[in-house]
């Protein structure tokens, strides 16, 4: 009897062990990939590959970085509209000048504000190939990329490894809500 309970014992954990485990990264994309489809879907990611992780400090310098260099060009372009008398183009690029400034001053607060937590990891890259079936539409093996937080929340998914870093500013803890206050107010503007 004893026998027959270790064979049991045995044969249940070569079958736990060879069941697939779920990749709770595959299936954040998969997720994010399928929220808005309202059709019954199956789709299966593969050749899930960890490319790269970036820190929040980076991310800060990435995003700082782009707002210096609209900074600098937006001046040279307002100097211009100024030379040539555009007094409408040059209201407009102040405007612009302004609130980039504020928002990369924000950023570098936000900065100094998170301290030592800018070393955590922001969110890992990954490339992936995803095959399946939406509706009764096949969908043949195709190569992705995708940004993916260390809790699973996934920032992009896009198919030019170019476009992954398009919104991963939305990591920085306050940056979204730092953009939606000018879109807010410049909507009030135009009322």
């Amino acid at each position: 009897m004893k026998r027959y309970f270790v064979i049991a014992l045995a044969l249940l954990a070569l079958a736990s062990c060879t069941k697939k485990q779920a990749d709770p990264v595959a299936d954040a994309i998969v997720a994010e990939m399928m929220k808005d489809v309202d059709q019954p879907y199956q789709l299966q990611i593969t050749d899930l590959k960890l490319l790269d992780s970036t820190t929040f400090s980076t991310e800060f310098q990435r995003r700082i970085g782009i707002y210096n260099t609209r900074l600098d060009q937006n001046t040279a372009r307002l100097e211009k509209y100024m030379k040539q008398g555009m007094k409408k183009n040059a209201s407009l690029m102040f405007e612009s000048l302004q609130k980039d400034t504020k928002i990369y001053n924000e950023l570098i607060t936000m900065k100094e504000m998170m301290g030592d937590d800018t070393l955590n990891v922001a969110y890992y890259d990954y490339s992936y190939t995803y095959s399946g079936k939406v509706g009764k539409t096949r969908i043949p093996a195709q190569q992705a990329f995708a940004t993916v937080t260390p809790d699973y929340r996934v920032l992009t998914c896009v198919s030019d490894q170019r476009d992954m870093h398009k919104a991963t500013g939305l990591v920085i803890p306050g940056y979204k809500e730092l953009l939606d206050s000018f879109k807010e107010s410049e909507e009030e503007q135009e009322q």
